[in-house]
């Protein structure tokens, strides 16, 4: 019997959180068919025994000293677009992504059907002929006509229900009878494939939306297992009432959710991560609740006032309107244009920005935290991404595993693996596990590290060795093979 993968001699960690192993793996199709000790004669294969002799292997991978792992799972990203821009998906493999959720914040790349100017955020995804996909059919049709090196999970952003329904009048509540569209919308996007729904209350484009039309809409998704995930309405003075508001809307709605990139902005807000983690803890046992977050203490999204003005410094990565701009200090910035920060958002605007706003006391508590997952929020549509993009996974098991130790590496694969598949509902992803897909990342626990900065964010880590995704070897020796294995993956609750 021919098989297509051994991976012999090393380390594995399978996801589950329990302690690491010896053993070797064997990989065929898409698939791990068995895991077995070194010493052993014979391997059960498909319910039938085979003596190791009489394989053979179509590629060996030693891996001697180095960590097997299942491919992490990034919880939160903005790649809708991406997927079909950069096939490879580099930024993500490279870092041993092998699956990725869309459609956060409340954007998505579908379902939307709208012509008109587009509020914040949804310009992040892109200009608007990225926006072609009236339903997620389309969009997953499109992605599984011409796939990416990864999987992609795709939610559906509240704010495209809300601008395409409301026909772009975004500053007040919706009627009745937009709400019962939206829910249709949405109830569309479910059935074709869609695993939830997400909201960001922060932006203009949501946030004059009550909390009632967000339970409303959840309400849509208890019924197809959906998943509510949520930028709540407030990460700075009022983070400690979005939590709970958060924690209303999952409740009443009576659905699976999750607290997005958890963190507190605006120095005046440090420490407040006690009183949110009680809560969170507390509301865990009566309700399916989590969270995540990057390990990083600036956040990267749109160029807008309220953000900047709880920064303690902003660098301005991009505008529509000034092409040649320069990366720089937004007050630098501001005294080159000879105007106040205020004049400046109106003239750069649409554009990006980094916020220095997060404490690391803050970020280990939260990123400690039982059950966090991580996620990087990278933004691919940037000219000068933040180094999340490229630094996220690498990051989290160099620096806060090995180095501080906040916890152990078991902990941190669990944190991008299983805990993830388990909240979002990928059956059969996240574990090292027989008959699972074989989704694997290598690397040298003693080497890797994030190497991407905010001056050079597009540096790809160190020690990620190899990176299968569904049985394909995507990413090598810091190289992507251009290998399009990657699936459209729909969610299934098994909490």
């Amino acid at each position: 019997m021919k098989i297509d993968y051994l991976i012999k001699n090393g380390t594995i960690i399978d996801g589950s959180g329990d302690a690491r192993y010896e053993a070797d793996l064997l990989v065929n199709g898409d698939r791990i068919i068995s895991i077995f000790k070194k010493d052993q004669k014979s391997v059960k294969i498909h319910d039938k025994n085979y003596n190791l002799n009489d394989l053979s292997f179509k590629n060996v991978i030693d891996a001697t000293s180095h960590i097997i792992a299942p491919g992490f799972i990034d919880v939160h990203t903005h790649d809708d677009q991406n997927i079909f821009i950069d096939r490879s998906m580099s930024c993500k493999i490279s870092q041993g992504v092998t699956t990725c959720i869309a459609g956060n914040c409340g954007i998505s790349l579908a379902p939307f059907d709208f012509s008109g100017d587009v509020p914040a955020p949804i310009p992040l995804l892109g200009d608007k002929d990225a926006y072609r996909f009236s339903s997620v059919s389309s969009y997953k049709n499109a992605f599984n006509e011409s796939p990416s090196s990864i999987n992609i999970s795709l939610l559906t952003g509240h704010s495209m229900l809300r601008v395409q329904v409301m026909n772009g009048e975004i500053n007040r509540s919706a009627t009745k009878d937009e709400i019962i569209k939206m829910q249709n919308i949405l109830e569309n996007a479910l059935i074709d494939g869609s695993i939830g729904l997400s909201t960001g209350l922060a932006y203009p484009a949501a946030n004059h939306a009550p909390t009632e039309e967000i339970i409303e809409l959840a309400k849509v998704l208890k019924k197809h297992d959906g998943i509510f995930t949520t930028h709540m309405r407030n990460e700075g003075d009022n983070l400690v009432e979005s939590v709970n508001e958060t924690i209303k809307i999952g409740e009443l709605a009576d659905v699976r959710t999750v607290i997005s990139h958890h963190k507190c902005a605006g120095r005046s807000n440090w420490g407040k991560s006690k009183e949110t983690l009680k809560l969170i803890k507390e509301a865990k046992k009566k309700q399916h609740l989590d969270l995540d977050c990057y390990p990083y203490t600036a956040s990267s999204t749109m160029l807008l006032k309220h953000f900047v003005e709880r920064a303690d410094k902003v660098l301005v990565t991009w505008s529509d309107k000034v092409q040649d701009l320069k990366v720089n200090d937004i007050n630098k910035i501001a005294k080159e244009f000879n105007c106040t920060i205020d004049e400046l958002v109106d003239k750069l605007y649409p554009a990006g920005a980094i916020y220095f706003q997060m404490d690391d006391e803050d970020l280990n508590r939260i990123i400690s935290f039982d059950g966090t997952m991580i996620g990087s929020d990278g933004l691919p549509g940037d000219k000068h991404p933040h180094p999340r993009l490229w630094g996220t996974f690498p990051r989290v098991l160099g620096k806060y595993s090995r180095e501080m130790k906040l916890f152990s590496l078991e902990e941190a694969i669990y944190k991008m693996t299983f805990k993830s598949a388990k909240t979002f509902g990928l059956e059969k992803r996240g574990l090292i596990k027989k008959d699972f897909f074989a989704d694997l990342v290598i690397f040298d626990p003693e080497v890797v590290i994030d190497k991407a900065t905010y001056e050079k964010p597009l540096m790809p880590a160190l020690g990620i060795d190899t990176v299968i995704n569904n049985g394909q070897i995507v990413w090598q020796s810091m190289k992507s093979l251009n290998i399009y294995s990657g699936k459209f993956l729909e969610g299934k609750s098994f909490n």
